[in-house]
């Protein structure tokens, strides 16, 4: 029961973090916006049901649109600064990593998918920022001062994000050079020691 509430846990909070969070993010400031227009305003008091279905199935299209621009943006920035610095070794390595066999999953396996979810988060969140930070310049009911806190907040949280990206894509490239390692071998068993038997006591006692 336990691991199937722990693996229903890790079926809901991944896509909850990588592709819900970032494209709630993108939408957020832009509903806000449309809320000051009556129509929008009335058809929302009107089907609450009907507007948090239809927010959450947005989020996930334009999370889903996220994700794809977030790996591109792993693939142009990170990937290949990693690349550059390892000369060649880091790409070689992801595909060695792809094709090995696993017999028995290593725990560092299961932290790398955790490190790879905490990775589109804090490359999505950016993105979501950018595509909303509009919205908050042309809403009406937002005063001047109050889009330039937004703004700077904003601008503060996308470079942290950014930065983090950088910190966790780097612990991903240490950890699968970790998990190629070959461990065939870094443990060596030590032979039991032959246990006497009855006849070999007793001629010991004589």
């Amino acid at each position: 029961m336990k691991e199937l509430f722990s693996a229903f846990s890790a079926a809901v909070f991944y896509p909850l973090v990588s592709l819900v969070l970032p494209g709630l993010t993108a939408i957020i400031g832009w509903f806000f916006y449309f809320m000051n227009h009556f129509a929008f305003r009335l058809t929302v008091s009107q089907s609450h049901t009907e507007t948090a279905f239809i927010l959450m199935l947005l989020s996930i299209f334009i999370g889903t649109v996220i994700d794809d621009l977030g790996t591109r943006l792993e693939s142009a920035w990170l990937d290949r600064c990693r690349n550059r610095r390892t000369r060649g070794a880091h790409e070689e390595e992801w595909w060695a990593y792809l094709r090995k066999p696993f017999d028995v999953e290593p725990s560092g396996r299961r932290h790398l998918r955790k490190l790879v979810v905490r990775l589109k988060f804090e490359l999505g969140i950016p993105i979501g920022l950018a595509i909303t930070g509009g919205s908050v310049w042309i809403n009406p009911a937002i005063s001047y001062r109050s889009a330039l806190g937004i703004t700077v907040l904003g601008l503060i949280l996308f470079v942290y994000l950014l930065l983090e990206a950088a910190a966790t894509h780097e612990v991903l490239g240490e950890l699968r050079h970790e998990l190629l390692k070959d461990t065939a071998g870094m443990f060596t068993l030590r032979a039991p020691k032959p246990v006497q038997s009855d006849k070999s006591i007793s001629s010991l006692g004589r």
